[in-house]
């Protein structure tokens, strides 16, 4: 079952998606190949109807693919890319919607196009409690808000809640307060969206470097064995 039920469940999903956008059209291209007269023999166990499905299909599912590629190419060059700028204009102007729609460009202009290394580095903070660890992601590294006061050198860390990571806690730590890991961000979410059944290796590194830090980050957990390479 462990083998099966993943290929079964993948084919069920693939012939529904297939299913579902070929079928409105079957209708169409049928009427065509009875008109002319194509592919009404049957071939092995298939008959002409059932070959007429499938040839039908897969033409369709073709045309759908250039036609979807077709209109992405429009909409980034001439009519869409009008409609989205006269839709951003109207979203800025209206009251609540355009804080909302400015936010959420930002953040996404941030994770997406920007160079910074916003969300890209995993860490271990102590949270919620000074003895205990949370897997958190490093969300900006200099906080302007803090440049003139004793905590200039916070990091902000993202702690991702489970199973539903797209909820948690933004946290100011310490530079040397956080355990810097050579864990990818997929490998992270994983992690916290399988509370933690789906368990990848990781280790402490030094920052900037890749290197494991000098005795203290592995010692207060037992989770982590130094004598790992």
């Amino acid at each position: 079952m462990i083998i099966l039920l993943p290929l079964t469940l993948t084919i069920a999903i693939v012939v529904f998606v297939f299913n579902l956008l070929t079928v409105p059209f079957l209708g169409i291209v049928q009427a065509v190949f009875h008109h002319y007269h194509l592919f009404e023999k049957g071939f092995l166990l298939l008959s002409g109807e059932q070959i007429q499905n499938l040839v039908a299909q897969f033409l369709i599912l073709i045309s759908l693919f250039f036609i979807v590629v077709g209109l992405g190419f429009i909409a980034r060059w001439f009519f869409f890319k009008t409609l989205i700028k006269i839709a951003e204009y109207v979203f800025k102007r209206i009251p609540l919607v355009s804080s909302i729609y400015k936010t959420s460009q930002d953040v996404i202009k941030t994770l997406f196009t920007s160079k910074t290394k916003s969300f890209k580095q995993v860490v271990l903070v102590h949270f919620p409690h000074p003895e205990t660890y949370s897997i958190g992601l490093i969300t900006k590294e200099i906080i302007p808000g803090l440049a003139n006061t004793s905590h200039a050198n916070a990091v902000a860390v993202f702690v991702p809640t489970t199973p539903n990571p797209t909820s948690g806690f933004l946290v100011m730590f310490k530079p040397e307060d956080l355990i810097y890991l050579d864990m990818k961000v997929e490998d992270a979410f994983k992690y916290v969206i399988s509370c933690g059944v789906i368990s990848p290796y990781f280790r402490p590194i030094s920052k900037g470097n890749g290197q494991r830090p000098p005795g203290g980050a592995c010692a207060n957990n037992p989770d982590i064995d130094p004598s790992r390479p």
